[in-house]
């Protein structure tokens, strides 16, 4: 079932719409494809309504996904400022879009998926439609080339942004990262559950056969890829022969250069890494070049309040699936980017009075999606319980805008104070609780929060709420709140002498007890918010290492105000699926206790 939204030949439906600043460009949310399993994007088309070409932003898969989510969205606001209508989007069953990555015909549905970007930007008035596809994405949009020639909507151009030879070597080659990971072993993940283990995210041994036939090399050698193709790849890694051999059949077609800078981008945690500017520029340049020079009308989402979709998913108790409605949002002055999963039947039903609010914030740098994409599961398990939940991303990171003055992708900015503060108020202004559920630096944000205003319930994972790897200037908006700052001497001294910078730190918090963070936890509990805390031993050692702190842990976990859970099951990223899968059960028997189950109408 479809609420007021698109299939992939009709009037989009509206979205949190925003104008880049200086940029001549307006960015929207929008659904398309099968009504019953909506496809989520941002549509980045020039403001003036006149483009030159479509092109569809095929996305990289698993963490390569999570990483490459800020460098897509900078490629699609430029191409939209020079013209281009861009969409970029997220497969059937990953990030935002309907279905789990545990459904069947993953690899089948993924092509699916990029089909249906390419007739959604023709429905629009897009004269030609080109693809830019990163890695498995690359392999994708490749591997579908055929599949549109048959109905004479091939691409017009494509960029194959540092391709995966196949769908097997890329998985192969993430199995092997996380099984040299210190995260797989602690967990205890040894593969024997009929799964394929990637860093925070898992495939079906279906899926991973389909995979198989997921092969550049194989795409017949009798059908162009498109009109133009541009290959980069990397300059520190050879180009996988069977590669060169297919892309030079194109002949004249094909154009090679540089991934620049990618393993700023892929070759560091999600949180970390960089938009490779110099690659993205040449990209659009490319694109440029080669389409018409005609600027003809397209029909772009309206600007307004989304609409949004329906979904079906299953509660955390189990049994039938039931209907969630879904939609985005933008949230405080600074226009926030949010996405809203409730029970649908509450569209129908008078509000009976305020309804808690379940917050799950972004992670470090990261979009809304948390780890191997379990805060969109998690969310929408939830919503199928009755409750209200709201993903958010603070400004500069995900699809929130950056304040004035403030920096992309940095994470615990200075400005995240103030979205915390502006958020909590909004979001209490009828009398709704507000309860969170944060890992990492969004636990940091849940604590800053409960200091800022009334916050019911939080319930954390790793915190780390000392704040080493920042600029002192950005973590003094944080000092008088959750954030525990080391002085500038020992900041200058880890610089140099970590190991001794670290030890006369843990000796000095011995004696300066409102340097630990147990103090902060302590002060959010004395202001009424139950609290939590599933960590591993690194993370946990910081609230329970002070001597002088070990009266009131006590005292607070005997009062029933603290949960407190160190084991190594956890952790510190959530990468595991074990790990994952045990925190949504703690996570949902917090909920129930702290918030209580409501009730909802199935469908």
């Amino acid at each position: 079932m479809l609420t007021n939204s698109p299939g992939a030949g009709s009037q989009p439906a509206g979205g949190t719409g925003s104008t880049a600043p200086g940029a001549g460009a307006v960015h929207t949310r929008v659904w398309f494809g099968d009504p019953e399993r909506p496809l989520a994007g941002w549509l980045s088309a020039p403001a003036d309504g006149l483009a030159r070409a479509g092109v569809v932003l095929c996305p990289p898969m698993g963490e390569e996904g999570r990483s490459s989510h800020r460098t897509y969205r900078r490629l699609a606001e430029t191409l939209a400022a020079h013209g281009l209508l861009a969409l970029r989007f997220d497969y059937d069953g990953t990030g935002d879009s309907a279905g789990a990555m545990a459904d069947p015909d993953r690899v089948a549905a993924w092509c699916d998926s990029t089909l249906a970007a390419h007739a959604y930007l023709t429905s629009l008035g897009a004269p030609e439609v080109a693809a830019v596809g990163m890695r498995l994405g690359g392999t994708i949009a490749a591997s579908v080339a055929t599949r549109l020639a048959e109905v004479d909507a091939a691409w017009s151009d494509l960029v194959l942004w540092d391709p995966c030879v196949s769908g097997r070597l890329f998985l192969r080659e993430s199995e092997a990262l996380h099984a040299f990971g210190a995260d797989a072993e602690a967990a205890g993940e040894s593969g024997d559950d009929g799964l394929r283990h990637t860093p925070g995210f898992q495939y079906s041994a279906e899926t991973a056969r389909a995979l198989r036939g997921l092969d550049l090399t194989k795409v017949s050698p009798d059908q162009r890829l498109a009109r133009r193709v541009l290959l980069l790849h990397r300059d520190d890694r050879p180009v996988a022969p069977g590669v060169e051999e297919r892309l030079r059949l194109e002949g004249d077609a094909l154009t090679q250069g540089t991934a620049h800078d990618q393993h700023l981008l892929l070759d560091r945690p999600p949180s970390d890494g960089e938009v490779p500017q110099r690659a993205v520029d040449e990209i659009v340049a490319w694109l440029e070049g080669g389409a018409p020079t005609e600027r003809v009308p397209v029909t772009p989402a309206p600007r307004g309040p989304d609409a949004g979709v329906v979904l079906h998913a299953a509660p955390p108790q189990g049994g039938a699936p039931v209907a969630v409605h879904e939609h985005a949002v933008a949230l405080t002055a600074a226009g926030l980017s949010g996405v809203v999963v409730e029970p649908a039947d509450r569209l129908d039903a008078p509000d009976a009075g305020p309804r808690p609010w379940i917050v799950l914030p972004n992670v470090a740098a990261e979009h809304h999606i948390g780890p191997g994409r379990r805060w969109v599961e998690f969310a929408r398990a939830w919503a199928a319980q009755g409750h209200r939940c709201l993903r958010i991303d603070w400004s500069g990171v995900g699809d929130s805008p950056t304040r004035p003055g403030g920096t992309d992708d940095r994470a615990v900015a200075a400005g995240w104070v103030t979205d915390i503060r502006e958020l909590v108020a909004e979001l209490r202004s009828d009398g709704s609780p507000v309860v969170f559920v944060a890992l990492c630096s969004g636990a940091l944000s849940a604590f800053e929060a409960a200091l800022l205003d009334e916050v019911e319930a939080i319930f954390a994972v790793n915190p780390r709420l000392t704040l080493w790897d920042f600029p002192i200037e950005q973590s003094a908006a944080w000092a008088d709140g959750a954030a525990v700052v080391p002085p500038p001497r020992l900041h200058w001294l880890r610089d140099r002498a970590p190991v001794v910078a670290s030890g006369l730190w843990r000796i000095w918090r011995q004696v300066a007890l409102r340097k630990a963070p147990y103090f902060v936890l302590h002060k959010i509990l004395r202001r009424g918010t139950r609290v939590e805390l599933l960590v591993c031993h690194d993370d946990g050692k910081h609230f329970v290492e002070v001597a002088g702190w070990w009266p009131l842990l006590w005292w607070d976990r005997r009062r029933g105000r603290l949960r407190l859970e160190k084991n190594d099951l956890y952790d510190h990223s959530l990468l595991t699926r074990r790990a994952q899968e045990e925190v949504f059960v703690r996570a949902t028997a917090f909920l129930d206790r702290e918030v209580g189950r409501p009730t909802t109408v199935r469908r």
